[in-house]
């Protein structure tokens, strides 16, 4: 893809605040100068993700990771370095220039183009939705079968998709885009070998359209519903919903309907509200129930349940269809919601009662109804494995407590295990003791089992293992980068000392440190210096967000600066004399040269000596 101009990275970073781009992300709270909150990158309950925009670095304490707004987007958004300077000046209307600023856009990166493709088609169907004649029986389905106001589509972006099956593709090639990020938009059938964009026939026709919409409201994807006006010869014309295939900017069981939307309203009502489909998400949003989230016609999947969880919810209020096949569905995701520590509660729906009717009705009084009967994981657990109208028997209790151990030895905390296990007696009438006794057995007997499990798994190879040859040498390389950075008054100073071989550069610390004194070299006021305009890898933003979230007590700088310029020289010319002993010690005593690598090496041990004198002042 094509090269953005090094003046324009520097230029956005430096108008960007970290806190505006995380906080779409991460639920922050500030701490002092700093930000804190629950990591986007792992499972925790307490928060170890630190923001500190004033130096325009993140590190993440539970997982090491770290860096600038670059290197979070990249992490969080799967992006390439280009992709996420893009991906931030899009969204905070930061213009940037590439190194050639004649660009054609059919130049310009897949991913960037997909966006932009996606926008326009939903802009596209949105507009024959509202102003198109054919769309007239349309509008009266959504007016009046659906019972939505027409503002709600307006909203929402809501649309149709006519049955022509080349009329998007030819709207969009006046658009100049190309024909990979038109094939990648996930909007198209096609051939692979197709290379006339006015022969790619839409994928959704006839169709109301529902855009999905990423964290940062960026619509990745589309719902589209079966009407009477879907034609026949559609591939998939009897399926009542078809979903956007995965795609570059898709995938279904990382992203929630609604989420974009409902986060934003989560100091006001702290509990998201999950729901069946995207309709009843709006629906719900429609009366006043703006915390609805939908998954995407699938079960739910971890990678959602975690991305809820970034939000710290109260708990998690999930609509349950009164039939069976609904409280199996809720069922298998039990295991899902305690592994991932998410509390969640199930809100009843009487049999054969659609919540978009219920909703429509009696709004938010038909929800808070609705919680006033809810039920808890275990409560649901037990309701399904115990019969109804009769005493259960011995054995049917066994098989339900069973199931209960399963599902709450995914919890970490014994508090909480008592506490569920507790509810369990009450409701089977087992003493807690015994219950109590039956699930340390029950732990005891998976630990034997994953004991043996491990045991005979194969040992993992180490030969792709490396280590620092010197970690001495890598500590003191680190320890110099950190208070040049600290201290850049010394920098200069540090840059006319050091002996450039002592720097260890194969390591990433070496390897910056060496850039960095070369600036320092060069330049006239080394406290002015851009650190971050030598950066050439993420690995190297990493570094940089470990040593500015880092705060050493250094009451003496000059002292620590002297220790490690003397740990280096010590180290290479240790390394020197070792090399030169040990091929003196295979070599031929007769040898011409062997006085001379002995005068070498003794030439090593004096620099030993006087290496002890090395000093900036």
């Amino acid at each position: 893809m094509p090269k953005i101009s090094k003046q324009s990275i520097e230029s956005l970073k430096g108008q960007l605040n970290l806190v505006d781009v995380v906080s779409p992300y991460v639920q922050l709270k500030q701490a002092g100068r700093s930000w804190t909150g629950l990591s986007p990158f792992t499972q925790e309950k307490t928060p170890s993700f630190y923001v500190h925009p004033d130096k325009g670095f993140f590190k993440c304490f539970s997982t090491g990771e770290g860096g600038d707004c670059y290197s979070f987007i990249m992490k969080i958004e799967n992006l390439e370095f280009y992709e996420a300077v893009e991906f931030l000046s899009q969204k905070f209307n930061i213009p940037i220039q590439y190194e050639n600023s004649k660009l054609d856009p059919k130049e310009q990166s897949i991913r960037k183009q997909a966006y932009e493709i996606n926008a326009l088609a939903a802009e596209w169907f949105h507009h024959h939705l509202i102003k198109s004649d054919q769309a007239e029986a349309i509008r009266t389905y959504w007016t009046e079968q659906r019972q939505f106001d027409l503002s709600i589509a307006r909203e929402h972006l809501i649309g149709y998709a006519p049955p022509q099956p080349n009329a998007l593709a030819n709207f969009l090639q006046k658009k100049q885009y190309s024909i990979e990020a038109l094939k990648a938009s996930g909007l198209f059938f096609f051939n692979e070998r197709e290379t006339r964009i006015e022969r790619l026939k839409c994928r959704f026709r006839g169709r109301l359209m529902i855009p999905i919409r990423d964290l940062n409201a960026r619509v990745v994807a589309f719902t589209a519903r079966q009407l009477e006006q879907t034609p026949l010869d559609d591939p998939s014309h009897k399926a009542k919903y078809v979903n956007s295939p995965e795609t570059l900017l898709f995938h279904k069981s990382k992203i929630l309907f609604g989420m974009d939307h409902a986060r934003k309203h989560l100091q006001k009502d702290p509990q998201f509200l999950m729901v069946e489909g995207q309709l009843d998400a709006i629906r719900c949003w429609s009366v006043g129930l703006d915390t609805a989230i939908a998954p995407q016609g699938t079960a739910i999947t971890e990678e959602q349940l975690l991305l809820i969880r970034r939000y710290e919810p109260s708990r998690v209020d999930c609509l349950l269809d009164g039939d069976s096949a609904g409280r199996k569905a809720a069922l298998r995701t039990l295991p899902l919601t305690f592994k991932v520590g998410l509390e969640f509660q199930y809100l009843k729906l009487p049999e054969k009662v659609d919540p978009d009717d219920l909703l429509r009705k009696e709004g938010v009084q038909a929800i808070e109804a609705l919680r006033q009967n809810s039920i808890g994981p275990i409560e649901l657990l037990l309701e399904e494995a115990l019969p109804k109208g009769r005493e259960s028997t011995t054995q049917e209790k066994l098989n339900a407590t069973q199931q209960v151990f399963e599902l709450i030895n995914h919890l970490k905390s014994d508090i909480a295990q008592e506490d569920y296990l507790k509810k369990v007696s009450k409701i089977i009438q087992i003493s807690t003791a015994n219950l109590f006794k039956d699930f340390s057995r029950f732990k005891q007997k998976k630990e034997k089992q994953n004991a043996y499990r491990q045991s005979t798994e194969p040992i993992p190879s180490s030969t792709n293992q490396t280590e620092p040859s010197d970690s001495r040498l890598t500590q003191a390389n680190w320890d110099l980068l950190y208070l040049c950075l600290r201290f850049p008054k010394y920098g200069k100073q540090i840059a006319f000392t050091i002996d450039s071989d002592s720097i260890q550069k194969n390591t990433v610390p070496g390897k910056y440190l060496a850039k960095l004194l070369a600036e320092f070299y060069e330049t006239q006021n080394p406290e002015t210096l851009n650190f971050e305009s030598i950066i050439e890898s993420n690995e190297e933003r990493q570094l940089l967000a470990d040593i500015f979230t880092k705060e050493l007590d250094i009451e003496d700088p000059i002292l620590l600066i002297n220790k490690c310029l003397r740990s280096l020289k010590v180290s290479i010319l240790n390394h020197k004399k070792k090399t030169l002993t040990e091929i003196i010690e295979k070599s031929d005593t007769n040898s011409s040269n062997i006085i001379e690598l002995m005068q070498k090496r003794k030439q090593i041990s004096q620099e030993l000596i006087d290496s002890q004198n090395i000093a900036i002042q």
